[in-house]
């Protein structure tokens, strides 16, 4: 009886381990990202102050990363790491949409699309686009990314990034394409119509998807695109804060979620309701721009593996918003949080980790895969999207409100107040609906439930909300996180 338990023991490890090798790709094939990918990254990790060579060779690093990984067809990439509950093909087609509008956003900006690459690589950004988009939305091919049935597809989300970057390739891959490819592409991005959705910052994934398709000549797909968005403004809890649906909370997706999204809908569309957008934008600078440090971000919230995105609204926030937040206040953001995470390991084989600093599974949703930390690269994609001659690059940066002086001041809308120390760098923000000595703590991910969200994409681990969000106080300086 003993034996025949040891032996049932051994066969269970064998198909666990069979079942990770067919999941993982750090397991089924060796890991295809070389030295000079590392190497990309060890100027920025040295300067102070990045110029804009430094961030070339850091958008090369992720465009290596991108070749390492991308499957086949080019339809996604395998990068490796802990897999969602969405599945292997859901984690892939997250390879592809959350890279290409850093993509086109490189070459909307004028920038060369011819890219080299160290070890005598040379990718066309604008074809690998296209070799992929078709592919993808092609129900013929076998790397068809599928219909979208269900409330909560995480299509949905993806197709956002995949209009958003079909816009900025409008001139290098749309005008290019002939009309029965166009109406392939649509088709796929029209699905979203008969999706209601997740009722929080989904709901701008509709109507950006919308916006894009009616300026490029295919207007009305989206036939719930106006009541998407005023749902969006129910949502508005004033001084341009918002909290993530009719019972959520507020956090740093205000910064990566709701004006990431609104700006670019404001400049693909800039009749669809600048007052509003530009506004609340204004009014959210105000404030947001006191919670970025040399030191770190007083992070707190969900999705905290997109961390590096934070500095987005304050890039586009400088474009209309100069006497809120300058060019140069912007780039010293985008130059602080870079560098803090990329000293601090979060930048590895091409990707970005899946934690705060390293890998972190109490910290991970059971929505994220290998590929979703690169919704981080959002503050790339602002970025990039300025062209090298713009003030933003040629700027020199100036120095952040924590590295100025001491202060004080309360976030009505989030209900937060944000304390700044000039000595230590340190920002905190105390949550003041949360209870005045609650500091709860991360639950640990133990090892058996690590296994099993490789093996079978299930997460049965803790979600450690009450961390992430429970706490009075959080700090940048020390992470609750890490």
């Amino acid at each position: 009886m003993l034996a025949e338990n040891a032996r049932n023991q051994v066969l269970d490890r064998s198909r666990l381990l069979w079942l990770l090798c067919l999941r993982s790709p750090t397991v089924l094939r060796p890991l295809r990202f070389s030295r000079h990918g590392e190497a990309l990254l060890a100027n920025f990790s040295a300067m102070d102050h990045p110029d804009a060579k430094v961030y070339q060779d850091l958008f090369r690093y992720f465009a290596l990363g991108w070749t390492a990984y991308r499957c086949t067809s080019g339809a996604g990439a395998a990068y490796p790491g802990l897999p969602s509950w969405s599945g292997r093909k859901m984690d892939e087609l997250e390879g592809f949409s959350r890279i290409m509008p850093l993509f086109g956003a490189w070459c909307a900006s004028g920038r060369d699309p011819q890219l080299t690459l160290p070890g005598n690589k040379s990718i066309s950004l604008p074809k690998e686009f296209e070799r992929g988009l078709l592919a993808g939305t092609d129900p013929r091919s076998r790397s068809y990314w599928g219909d979208m049935p269900g409330k909560s597809n995480q299509r949905i989300v993806e197709a956002a990034d995949i209009a958003l970057a079909l816009w900025l390739f409008r001139d290098t891959v749309w005008n290019s394409l002939p009309p029965d490819r166009r109406d392939q592409v649509v088709s796929w991005l029209a699905l979203v119509d008969s999706c209601p959705g997740l009722d929080n910052n989904w709901h701008l994934f509709f109507v950006l998807i919308d916006r894009v398709l009616a300026t490029l000549g295919y207007p009305g797909r989206i036939s719930s695109a106006k009541a998407h968005y005023e749902r969006i403004k129910e949502f508005h809890l004033g001084d341009g804060w918002f909290k993530d649906g009719p019972n959520g909370r507020v956090d740093f997706y205000n910064a990566w979620g709701f004006h990431y999204a609104l700006d670019w809908i404001d400049k693909i569309d800039p009749d669809w309701d600048p007052e509003f957008i530009r506004d609340s934008l204004r009014k959210f600078l105000s404030g947001y721009k006191f919670l970025i440090g040399p030191e770190g971000i007083p992070i707190m919230g969900r999705s905290l593996c997109y961390r590096m995105a934070a500095p987005a609204p304050l890039v586009f926030g400088c474009e209309r918003h100069s006497d809120i937040v300058s060019a140069g206040e912007a780039r010293r953001a985008l130059d602080t949080v870079w560098r803090y995470f990329i000293r601090h390991g979060a930048l590895r084989h091409g990707g970005i980790t899946q934690g705060y600093w390293d890998a972190d599974p109490r910290l991970l949703d059971p929505y994220s895969g290998p590929a979703s930390s690169l919704w981080s690269l959002r503050s790339l994609v602002a970025s990039f999207y300025q062209p090298p001659e713009n003030s933003f690059w040629r700027q020199s940066a100036e120095r952040l409100p924590v590295e100025s002086g001491d202060y004080e001041l309360m976030l009505d809308g989030a209900q937060w107040r944000v304390r700044g120390y000039k000595s230590k760098r340190r920002i905190v923000v105390e949550v003041l609906n949360n209870p005045i000595d609650d500091a709860p703590e991360l639950e640990p991910v133990r090892r058996r439930q690590t296994l099993r969200r490789i093996a079978e994409g299930k997460w049965l681990g803790p979600r450690n909300d009450e961390a992430k969000y429970g706490r009075r106080y959080y700090c940048s300086d020390k992470p609750f996180c890490v």
